[in-house]
């Protein structure tokens, strides 16, 4: 049973404005037409490097977005203020100078804090058609400090140029340095190619019976070239590296949804929920139910 693709209250996607939301973007396609972007200026420049939309949003509480699989690396930078961002199942502030690339087909969460103030930061959304290796690939999300002048400049730039709508090869170059910035930031955690299309093979697929040979199979190596690849990536073994996936996904299921946890532990691959939750303590030193409290707490 895959538990995000799913119909129900249980699992909504959210994008909820908030108070007063100030936001200058930029879309790729006419073709998006989702509320909020209707009206945004289109660069076709940015299919090019398989942006699919980026901006500036000025959000406020209760301001919050959930997708629980995105299809596509997301990059956010903090200008001002201070957010939260599920980083591998926990909240984590990004504040001022600091940037965070979640990976494609991971939950991507973020909202502003109550009391918290306003929150000021760019984005940039990536996509990439099925089976094409994207051109930001990160196996694992990335939250660091980051120098937000100069990145803040270029999407200014961007979104100048988008509104003019008649000098497309300025664009081009603006959606070139920010996807440059991007690149270097995702840089020392970019993904072996091999390895990045196994990855997203077992996250399409959690809850199936991974094992070494099939994962060798998949990713067209040894069994013995996968392990040295995957310790030197990941500084873990292939199996490891499996169990590390499912923790985080149930870990981002707990936060973000109020399914069950036997149903959670059935989707990342346990058929016994006992079994589960032992992995889950031995890996967040807690059981799944204090995790799922602690993290609310901490969200408010």
């Amino acid at each position: 049973m895959n538990l995000r693709k799913q119909k129900g209250n249980n699992l909504t996607e959210k994008h909820i404005f908030g108070d007063d939301p100030r936001l200058r973007c930029v879309r790729s396609s006419p073709e998006d037409e989702r509320d909020w972007l209707e009206n945004q200026p289109i660069c076709p420049s940015l299919a090019h490097y398989q942006i699919l939309h980026a901006g500036i949003m000025e959000a406020n509480y209760p301001y919050e977005v959930v997708r629980t699989c995105q299809e596509g690396a997301f990059f956010i930078v903090t200008l001002r203020g201070n957010g939260r961002i599920l980083v591998n199942g926990a909240w984590h502030d990004c504040g001022e100078g600091q940037a965070c690339l979640l990976p494609a087909y991971t939950t991507n969460a973020f909202h502003c804090i109550q009391d918290g103030g306003q929150w000021d930061f760019c984005w940039v959304r990536y996509h990439h058609p099925p089976e094409q290796i994207p051109l930001i690939a990160s196996s694992e999300p990335i939250i660091d400090q980051f120098s937000i002048d100069q990145f803040n400049a270029a999407m200014q730039g961007l979104l100048f140029e988008a509104e003019q709508e008649h000098r497309e090869a300025i664009s081009e170059q603006w959606v070139l340095l920010i996807h440059t910035y991007v690149r270097e930031f995702v840089a020392p955690h970019q993904t072996d190619e091999r390895l990045w299309r196994l990855w997203d093979a077992v996250e399409h697929n959690l809850g199936s019976g991974w094992t070494l040979d099939i994962m060798a199979r998949t990713a067209c190596l040894s069994a013995e070239h996968l392990r040295r690849l995957c310790k030197a990536q990941h500084g873990r073994s292939p199996m490891q590296q499996v169990r590390w996936l499912r923790m985080q996904r149930a870990a981002a299921m707990l936060v973000t949804t109020d399914f069950k946890i036997e149903a959670i532990a059935c989707d990342v691959g346990y058929k016994n929920p006992i079994v589960f939750s032992t992995a889950f303590k031995k890996h967040f030193q807690l059981q799944p139910s204090k995790y799922r409290s602690q993290q609310a707490s901490i969200r408010e």
